[in-house]
C-alpha cells in the first residue's frame, strides 16, 4: 500500500519543484529587463515583484536577498552568451552575437549599466566583471594576439555604448562585420611612429 501512494507524492513533488524552477526564471527574466532599463541601483525587489507578477516576500524566498538575483542575472547572461558563442569560429560567433543583441537590446543595456555601475567599486560584481573580461582575453587571443584580443574587447565594448546610444542611425551587425574584415586583413591596431 505504500508503495502505491508513492508515486503520486513523487509526481506532486516533482510539479512543485518545476514551478519554483519556472517561478526562478520569471523572476530572473523581470530582472534582467528592469535592471537593463533602471540598473541595478534604481531597480526594487517590489518592481521585479510586479513584473514577475509574484510578491516581494516570493523574490526573497527564491533568491534570498536582491544581491543574489543579481548573482543569478549575471549567471543567466553568461550562459546565454557562451551557449551563443559554443563552437563557432570567432567572426560568425561575434556577427551572431551582434544579431541576437539588436535582437535583445534589454540584455546588452544590462551589461553595460550594470558593468558601468560598478567600475568604481571593489566588490564582488565588479571582480565577476573582471573575470569575465579576462576569460575572453584569453578566448579571444588563442585566435589573435594578446594585443589583438585586448583591442578587440575594446571595440565591442566600444560599439555597443555606440549602437545603445543611438539604435536608429547605428548598424551594429554592418560596425561588427567592418571591424572584423579589418582585423583579419590586418589594418586595424596603432600606426606604427614613421622612423627617421
Amino acid at each position: 500500500m505504500a508503495t502505491a501512494t508513492l508515486f503520486p507524492i513523487v509526481g506532486i513533488k516533482g510539479q512543485v519543484q518545476q514551478r519554483g524552477v519556472e517561478r526562478r526564471r520569471e523572476i530572473v527574466d523581470a530582472a534582467i529587463e528592469l535592471f537593463g532599463v533602471n540598473g541595478y541601483a534604481g531597480t526594487g525587489v517590489a518592481a521585479i515583484a510586479k513584473k514577475a507578477g509574484v510578491t516581494p516576500s516570493a523574490v526573497i524566498h527564491h533568491f534570498g536577498s536582491k544581491e543574489n538575483l543579481l548573482k543569478a542575472v549575471l549567471d543567466e547572461f553568461d550562459a546565454r552568451a557562451a551557449a551563443r558563442v559554443s563552437s563557432k569560429d570567432l567572426v560568425t560567433a561575434l556577427l551572431e552575437d551582434a544579431e541576437h543583441t539588436v535582437a535583445h537590446k534589454g540584455l546588452a543595456t544590462l551589461h553595460t549599466v550594470l558593468q558601468a555601475e560598478h567600475l568604481a567599486r571593489d566588490d564582488e560584481i565588479t571582480r565577476r566583471f573582471r573575470e569575465r573580461n579576462r576569460l575572453l582575453r584569453r578566448h579571444f587571443a588563442e585566435v589573435l594576439s594578446d594585443a589583438g584580443a585586448v583591442e578587440l574587447i575594446a571595440f565591442l565594448e566600444g560599439a555597443l555604448t555606440v549602437w545603445l546610444l543611438d539604435p536608429e542611425t547605428t548598424d551594429l551587425k554592418a560596425m561588427y562585420a567592418r571591424y572584423l574584415s579589418s582585423l583579419q586583413s590586418g589594418d586595424t591596431g596603432p600606426t606604427p611612429a614613421p622612423s627617421g
